[in-house]
């Protein structure tokens, strides 16, 4: 118990230092940086969303992955470290600014828990290539800007909107938040945190995740009522976007050519990351693990006795980046 918490509290004292260390740019991106490190940033994602050890293996330092250990056992203590890290890549986004410096820090963003993974890469002596050197986490919120006592719970649901809109728009504040102080434009909000702040973070940020995995339970599992007819509304519109013949099954006023051009490999990529009950029926979010910044919404009326689908469309995160800054 004791190495455990020496562990722990080397990990809020590290995690203290990184968000501490986030760096001020005052000058624009250095394209050929930005591309470098978006690609290994990308890599690593794409990797750690099916095997999280593989994706150590090639982008991170022995002292970072005794970190993500302990990180994990302390965001998910009730699931397989490994594969809640994995589940947390498949849906996260990628945000960062190439400055140039010594560390850079990207941020992996997860709109659908609304928390953020701060990762700090630099370059390896040997091949010069980013490694993950260091990790810390915050909750959406507190990125964003909320003040001590800090709000537990994801953004985007007590927002008065449609669903797709509400998320979309919650995350294009964060983006363009972190966006802003990365580039020296404004004070970052989590600079002066100690352990005390970072404790409260990673205990919001482990409440934010469970709230996230429960509700997208019904999704999941034979339950009947309104998520069981979400459910089979779900597989008869993936059929039919794959056979070619959404037409069938969509509601008059859906957009059917649009989604003439899509690449039919796309909706076997989406998996569910949202799910919200309504008075009359239901809203259902699946986003794609291979292209994060995709993500597809359905609604019903009625229940698993009679259902009626009344819209499906494909969104995408950066279409709100613009709308959300101020």
């Amino acid at each position: 118990m004791r190495s455990l918490h020496l562990l722990r509290r080397q990990l809020l004292i590290t995690l203290a230092i990184l968000l501490c260390i986030v760096p001020h740019i005052a000058q624009a991106q250095n394209a050929k940086l930005s591309r470098e490190l978006w690609a290994e940033a990308e890599a690593f994602r794409f990797f750690a969303s099916g095997n999280f050890i593989t994706a150590l293996d090639m982008a991170s330092t022995p002292e970072a992955n005794l970190k993500f250990a302990e990180l994990g056992k302390m965001l998910w203590p009730n699931q397989t470290s490994t594969d809640a890290w994995s589940l947390f890549f498949r849906h996260s986004l990628i945000n960062f600014v190439a400055g140039e410096y010594d560390i850079e820090t990207v941020f992996f963003q997860h709109p659908w828990a609304d928390i953020v993974l701060l990762t700090a890469w630099s370059r390896s002596p040997k091949d010069k290539r980013f490694r993950i050197v260091n990790i810390g986490v915050a909750m959406g919120s507190v990125i964003r800007g909320a003040q001590a006592p800090f709000p537990v719970g994801r953004g985007w649901i007590n927002e008065k909107r449609y669903v797709p809109d509400a998320v979309g728009t919650i995350n294009a504040k964060t983006t363009n938040t972190i966006a802003r102080f990365e580039a020296g434009e404004t004070n970052s909000p989590i600079a002066n945190f100690g352990e005390d702040e970072s404790l409260a973070m990673i205990a919001g940020a482990q409440f934010q995740w469970m709230e996230h995995q429960t509700d997208i339970l019904p999704l999941l599992v034979d339950e009947p009522g309104t998520a069981r007819a979400m459910r089979f509304a779900w597989n008869e519109v993936m059929a039919a976007a794959q056979e070619g013949r959404l037409a069938e099954v969509l509601p008059p006023n859906a957009l059917v050519d649009a989604f003439k051009n899509i690449d039919p490999a796309l909706w076997g990529t989406l998996e569910p990351v949202a799910y919200v009950e309504t008075d009359k029926g239901a809203v259902s979010l699946h986003t794609s693990w291979r292209n994060p910044d995709i993500y597809a919404v359905l609604a019903i009326t009625g229940d698993d006795k009679q259902a009626k689908i009344t819209d499906f469309d494909l969104y995408r995160f950066s279409n709100f980046l613009k709308k959300g800054k101020k």
